[in-house]
């Protein structure tokens, strides 16, 4: 809080007040985990607010729509397909220019902030089994994922009562 002695005719005032960053602004600092790939121009500058990020995690996202699962595969090291982790890996690098883990088991220990369920926000990394599974919020208890027994990329529920909504273990903000 910063804080200012006025002096005016009738003596002086302290005054205090506070400095607030609007809602829409999203963090430049990178989350736990990850690196900033300067070799590539991803879709969301740092600068960018969050609502901007939010629709380039989730546009990069649904551009996948319907690609294979592959194991082990990556379309960043020239391979067609995914597998769950090497798709969030490739999502959050087209679309905000990160680098990180391609391990599933990793992305759960090491990436991202901790956030509760009930605050997950579009563009959220998932994991579910403590990392056995990764895939990304989209916001009315929807997950893009790759694989989950679909075999591709697509929507996965979340809601309650649903399957894979008892088999979250935790969400990570990622911006």
């Amino acid at each position: 809080m910063l804080k200012r002695m006025l002096t005016g005719m009738a003596g002086t005032v302290a005054c205090s007040f506070a400095v607030f960053t609007p809602l829409a602004s999203a963090s430049t600092a990178l989350p736990p985990g990850v690196t900033m790939d300067k070799q590539i121009h991803p879709e969301a500058a740092t600068t960018a607010t969050t609502q901007q990020k939010e629709n380039a995690v989730l546009n990069v996202a649904k551009s996948k729509m319907g690609t294979p699962y592959i194991w082990g595969h990556n379309e960043d090291r020239g391979q067609y397909g995914f597998d769950c982790s090497n798709f969030t890996s490739y999502v959050y690098h087209h679309a905000l220019g990160y680098k990180m883990t391609t391990s599933s088991r990793a992305q759960y220990t090491t990436v991202g902030w901790h956030e509760a369920r009930s605050a997950a926000r579009p563009g959220d990394l998932v994991i579910f089994d403590k990392g056995h599974h990764v895939g990304i919020y989209a916001g009315n208890n929807e997950v893009l994922q790759e694989g989950g027994g679909l075999g591709k990329v697509g929507y996965i529920s979340i809601k309650p009562g649903s399957y894979w909504s008892k088999h979250v273990s935790a969400v990570r903000k990622m911006f």
